[in-house]
C-alpha cells in the first residue's frame, strides 16, 4: 500500500523529535563521555586525545556518505541507524560497572559514533529532500534549537541527575542508570519516527531498480577498501616527510592533514574526473563499474565546485578555537582551584555547562537562524563570526581570577555559548550552500566530514597542550586560535540571497 503513505506531513511533526535524536548521541559521545570519565579519573590528557579521536565516524561521513545516496532511501537509513544507537546506549551502561570499562566504553562509544554519524547523513539528507530551500532555511533555527535541547538533556539533566545518584550507588552505577535512561527514552523516539516520518518522493537511491551483482558488490567494496589504503599510507608518508623537517606533534598531524586534503582534491579534479568523464561518454560502458562510478562521481563534483579551496578552508578552520575549548571546558570547571580549575561538583557543572550555558547556545541559534532569513547568510558573516569569537574572552577571565560568584560563572559562560551557537548558524548554512545541486547528500556528508575533522586534529592535542602549560596560558592561545577564523570568512564567496526567507506573494 506504498500509494497510501504520506508523502509529507507538518514539518513540525517530525523535525524537532528528529534532530532531538540527533543530538542525543552526539552529545553522549562528545560532552557526557567527557563528564563521565573525568568522574572516574582519567586524565585531561587521555579524556581530549580519545574522546576526539571518536570525531572520526563523522570524518569518515565523507567516505561512505556516496553509499547512502546509492542504496536504500534516506527514511530507511534514519531508522535503522536510531534503533542501532538505542542498543549502543544500553550497551554503555552495562559497560560501564567492569573492571575495563575504561576499554569497553571506548568500543561502545565508536560504535555509537558509527551509527550516529550514519544518521546524521541520511537524516540531513531528508531533510533537504522534504523542505524546499525557504523552508529548510526556516527551519535551520528549528534544527538547531531541538539540537541544543537535546544537549541540554544530555549533558545538563542527565550530568545532574549522574551527579545526584553518585554520593549512594558511586559514579559507576550512577552513570550506567543515566545510560539506561537514555536507552529507553531513545528507543521510545524510534517507534515515533517509524511511524510518523513521511514518505518524500525524491528520496530515492541514485541505484533504485538496478540489482548489484556479486562483482559489483566486490568491486565497490574492494575500490572503497583500497581508496581507505592508499589514503592511510598517504598519511603516513606525509607525516614522515615532515617529522625529517623537524616538525613534531600536534603541527606534524595538522599539517600532513592539510597536504592529505590538498593531495585528493588535486586527484579528484583532474584523473578521478578525467576516468569518469571517459566513462559516461563512453559508448560501450562496463556496467560492472556503475556502482563504483557513482560513488566518485559524487566526490569529484564536490572537488569541482568553484572556489572549492576556499571552502575546505572555511570548513576546517572556522572553529579551530572552539574545537580546543570544548574539550577542556568541563574539566576546567571540575577541576580544584589548586589545579587552576574552578572547582565545581558535578551537578552544578550540569546546570552551568549543560543546561545555562546550552540555553544560551540555542537562544544564539535561533536568533542566528531568523537574522540570517531576514537579510540573508552574506549580510550576517561578519557580524556572526565576530559574536562568536570575542566571548572566549569569557574563559581567558575565569582562568586568571577563578571567581566563586555561581551567577558570575554562569553569565560568563553563557556569554560564549550564545556568540558560539550565533556564529555556529552561519556555519551551518554555509555547508547547506556548498551541498546544493546534485548529489547533496553526499555533499552534506562531505561537508560535515570535514567539519569533524576540523573539530578532531585541534582537539586531540588541547589536553596535553593545557596540562602543559596551564589554563590561564591555555586560554589565552584559545583566543589567539580565533585568527584562522577570521582569515577563512574573508576568503568565502556567498550569494548575497542565499538564507533570505521568500516572501509569499500577495493574494488578489
Amino acid at each position: 500500500m506504498s500509494d497510501q503513505k504520506a508523502t509529507t506531513r507538518n514539518p513540525w511533526a517530525w523535525i524537532p523529535t528528529l534532530y532531538f535524536t540527533q543530538g542525543i548521541p552526539y552529545v553522549m559521545v562528545m560532552s557526557v563521555s567527557v563528564m563521565m570519565y573525568k568522574n572516574l579519573g582519567v586524565s585531561n590528557t587521555d579524556i581530549a586525545f580519545f574522546t576526539s579521536l571518536l570525531y572520526f565516524p563523522w570524518f569518515l561521513k565523507f567516505a561512505w556518505g556516496p553509499f547512502i545516496d546509492m542504496f536504500k532511501t534516506k527514511r530507511f537509513w534514519t531508522i535503522s541507524m536510531q534503533f542501532l544507537v538505542g542498543v549502543a546506549l544500553f550497551g554503555i551502561a552495562l559497560s560501564v560497572n567492569t573492571s575495563i570499562y575504561w576499554q569497553l566504553t571506548l568500543i561502545v562509544f565508536a560504535l555509537m559514533a558509527f551509527a550516529s554519524a550514519t544518521h546524521d547523513i541520511a537524516a540531513d539528507g531528508f531533510y533537504m529532500l522534504s523542505l524546499d530551500q525557504s523552508k529548510q532555511a526556516a527551519f535551520v533555527g528549528v534544527r538547531s534549537t531541538f539540537y541544543r535541547i537535546a544537549t541540554i538533556v544530555g549533558s545538563g539533566v542527565l550530568v545532574v541527575i549522574a551527579g545526584q545518584l553518585a554520593p549512594t550507588m558511586g559514579f559507576k552505577g550512577a552513570w550506567s542508570v543515566v545510560f539506561m535512561i537514555t536507552g529507553a527514552m531513545f528507543i521510545i523516539l524510534f517507534f515515533y519516527h517509524k511511524f510518523i516520518l513521511p514518505y518524500p518522493k525524491e528520496d530515492q537511491g541514485t541505484l533504485k531498480g538496478k540489482k548489484l551483482s556479486g562483482s559489483q558488490i566486490f568491486l565497490l567494496a574492494g575500490g572503497f577498501a583500497l581508496f581507505a589504503l592508499v589514503v592511510y599510507l598517504a598519511f603516513l608518508l606525509f607525516g614522515f616527510l615532515l617529522s625529517l623537517f623537524g616538525v613534531g606533534s600536534p603541527w606534524n598531524t595538522i599539517l600532513t592533514t592539510i597536504l592529505l586534503v590538498v593531495v585528493l582534491v588535486i586527484l579528484f579534479r583532474t584523473f578521478v574526473a578525467t576516468f569518469v568523464e571517459k566513462f559516461e561518454k563512453s559508448e560501450s560502458k562496463n556496467d560492472t563499474l556503475l556502482p563504483f562510478i557513482e560513488f566518485l562521481k559524487a566526490f569529484v563534483i564536490f572537488m569541482q565546485k568553484k572556489d572549492i579551496w576556499n571552502i575546505l578552508g572555511f570548513l576546517l578552520f572556522f572553529r579551530f578555537a572552539e574545537a580546543q575549548l570544548v574539550k577542556l571546558v568541563q574539566p576546567f570547571l571540575l577541576d580544584p582551584r589548586t589545579e587552576g580549575g574552578l572547582g565545581l561538583t558535578t551537578s552544578e557543572v550540569g546546570i552551568v555547562y549543560g543546561t545555562v550555558g546550552i540555553i544560551a547556545l540555542t537562544a544564539g541559534g535561533l536568533i542566528g537562524g531568523y537574522v540570517i532569513s531576514k537579510k540573508g547568510l552574506k549580510w550576517w558573516l561578519w557580524p556572526m563570526v565576530i559574536i562568536m569569537h570575542t566571548p572566549d574572552l569569557a574563559f581567558v577571565y575565569l582562568s586568571h581570577y577563578q571567581p566563586t560568584n555561581f551567577v558570575l560563572i554562569n553569565l560568563a559562560v553563557a556569554a560564549e555559548q550564545f556568540g558560539y551557537g550565533f556564529g555556529f548558524t552561519a556555519y551551518m548554512m554555509f555547508m547547506i550552500m556548498v551541498s546544493q545541486g546534485e548529489h547533496k547528500t553526499a555533499h552534506y556528508a562531505i561537508c560535515t566530514g570535514i567539519m569533524a575533522l576540523g573539530m578532531m586534529l585541534p582537539g586531540m592535542f588541547s589536553g596535553a597542550l593545557q596540562e602543559t602549560i596551564g589554563y590561564p596560558r591555555f586560554f589565552e592561545w584559545v583566543l589567539i586560535s580565533t585568527i584562522p577564523g577570521f582569515i577563512v570568512a574573508g576568503l568565502v564567496k556567498i550569494d548575497p540571497e542565499f538564507g533570505k526567507k521568500k516572501e509569499e506573494p500577495a493574494k488578489a
